[in-house]
C-alpha cells in the first residue's frame, strides 16, 4: 500500500528501541508482509497477521520464547491495526 506524502504528519528518521523489546521489534519487521486483508468492492480492511506465516518465518524458538514473542507481536499488531484501518476510514 502506498501512502501519499501529505498523509504523513511526522516522519521519524530514527527512534530508540529498548533492548528488552529488540527481538519483538525485529521480528515484527521480519513479518511485515504477512498481513491478512479483507477486500470489498470499494475498500479493504486489515484483519491482522497471518500467524501460520508468522510461525514459519520465526520458527526455531523454544515454546516459552515463542509464546512471549507472540504476546509482544500481538501488542504491536493491535496498535498497527488501529492505524492501518483508520487510514482506510478517512
Amino acid at each position: 500500500m502506498r501512502i501519499a506524502p501529505e498523509a504523513i504528519e511526522q516522519k521519524l528518521d530514527a527512534f530508540e528501541v529498548w533492548r528488552v523489546n529488540w527481538k519483538a521489534v525485529t521480528s515484527f519487521l521480519t513479518v511485515e508482509t504477512q498481513w491478512r486483508v479483507a477486500a470489498g468492492f470499494s475498500d479493504f480492511r486489515w484483519l491482522g497477521l497471518d500467524y501460520t506465516a508468522v510461525a514459519a518465518a520465526l520458527r526455531g524458538r523454544s515454546d516459552r520464547a515463542w509464546h512471549r514473542l507472540l504476546c509482544e507481536l500481538r501488542i504491536m499488531e493491535g496498535a498497527a491495526l488501529e492505524i492501518l484501518n483508520a487510514e482506510q476510514s478517512s
